[in-house]
């Protein structure tokens, strides 16, 4: 189990395959297991590296509060650990504004960026109801706040069909920090605030895909980002929820070559 070392401590990551790097960001709470289908299907055509984010899994765990520029400095960090000068990088969730500070902070550093299932632009209805979670989590733990969102990730279809997979994520919800977790999640439940006035500044290659029933990062945000990042694509997976990367994981792996590959023949 491979640790990369930079100035705030210590990475955890894996990698499979050769070619043009790409990153993958997981969301609040999960780790990088979560693109295990896209790290065995993508390695074929490309150096894949999944890590756990600050406060997650086998990285380093600080006290927070915590910043977007400690997850952005962090990607850094293990960039340039593993020697790579520009990556094509993807983030889900919460992993998705990581990915857009990091294309706000360091453009040069990025060949595409794919923002997915990510949030922007909270209304003021969805703000409450996020922050309502954070402080059930501060009052309670994260504990009661787990079968929610399997409910509200996953289709029921998929629950029953898949559930060992499901478990899976169950188990790493159950198993996180709680005190890093409270502070991942009030960033990420603050944090769209502080990007949305800048999206318009992302100049890489960009591609938004989201999912047609995800409810916290939903369809409307999808095209608010698309319309704000000049030149971005745009995809709409119909019928599936929040974890689209694990439920709809063919999907997003044809996507993401489909994206990555039109960029490359563009630039060629």
């Amino acid at each position: 189990m491979p640790t990369a070392v930079y100035k705030q401590g210590t990475i955890f990551y894996e990698e499979k395959g050769s070619g043009e790097p790409l990153i993958f960001i997981h969301g609040v709470g999960l780790d990088h297991t979560m693109w295990k289908q896209q790290k065995d299907s993508l390695s074929d055509s490309f150096r894949v590296i999944v890590y756990d984010m600050l406060g997650h899994g086998g990285s380093e765990h600080p006290p927070g509060p915590y910043s977007l520029t400690h997850y952005v400095e962090q990607l850094s960090g293990l960039m340039e650990y593993l020697q790579i000068e520009k990556t094509h990088l993807v983030g889900f969730s919460m992993g998705g504004m990581v990915a857009q500070a990091f294309a706000l902070t360091y453009k040069n550093k990025l060949k595409t960026l794919t923002i997915m299932n990510a949030v922007a632009n909270r209304t003021d209805e969805q703000r409450k109801g996020i922050l309502a979670r954070v402080e059930e989590v501060r009052e309670n733990g994260p504990l009661g706040t787990i079968e929610p969102a399997i409910q509200r990730w996953f289709n029921p279809e998929f629950i029953e069909s898949e559930s060992e997979v499901v478990n899976q994520v169950r188990h790493r919800l159950q198993t996180n920090n709680p005190a890093s977790y409270l502070a991942a999640y009030t960033l990420f439940a603050t944090a769209d605030a502080e990007l949305w006035p800048k999206l318009k500044n992302i100049e890489t290659p960009a591609f938004i895909i989201t999912a047609e029933h995800d409810l916290g990062s939903n369809p409307q945000m999808g095209r608010q980002m698309h319309e704000r990042i000049k030149g971005s694509d745009i995809r709409i997976v119909p019928g599936m929820k929040h974890m689209l990367p694990v439920e709809g994981a063919e999907i997003v792996n044809n996507e993401l070559r489909r994206f990555i590959g039109k960029q490359a023949s563009q630039v060629g």
